[in-house]
């Protein structure tokens, strides 16, 4: 009996580890493809995500950096702001990331 249940220990760890995370496409390091000085870092926070987004401010043009959850869910990041979700997808033609307004493509990490 002990055998059997290691064994189906060990095949149920093997079948998790194999297992595609959900929504880890998105995760990493992100640049505007408009504006080099806008990027976006998505995190993996447990079952959630964290989007860190980092935009110069109007004047100073100092880099200013805000975080947002996101959950993912039917293919797509969805990430909330004051209330408003928006959808995040990835564009497999070219593997970039549309927020819905703005184009993103991935970069290393710094």
């Amino acid at each position: 009996m002990m055998k059997w249940m290691g064994t189906a220990l060990a095949a149920a760890l093997l079948v998790s580890g194999c297992a595609k995370v959900e929504g880890e496409k998105f995760v990493g390091h992100w640049v505007n493809v408009q504006t080099q000085e806008e990027t976006m870092d998505v995190e993996r926070n447990g079952e959630t995500f964290m989007v860190r987004s980092t935009t110069p401010k109007f004047f100073s043009r100092k880099p200013q950096t805000e975080s947002y959850p996101a959950v993912y869910k039917d293919g797509a990041l969805q990430v909330t702001n004051d209330g408003e979700t928006v959808n995040f997808v990835i564009d497999e033609s070219n593997g970039q990331l549309n927020t819905g307004g703005e184009q993103y493509r991935r970069v290393p990490a710094k």
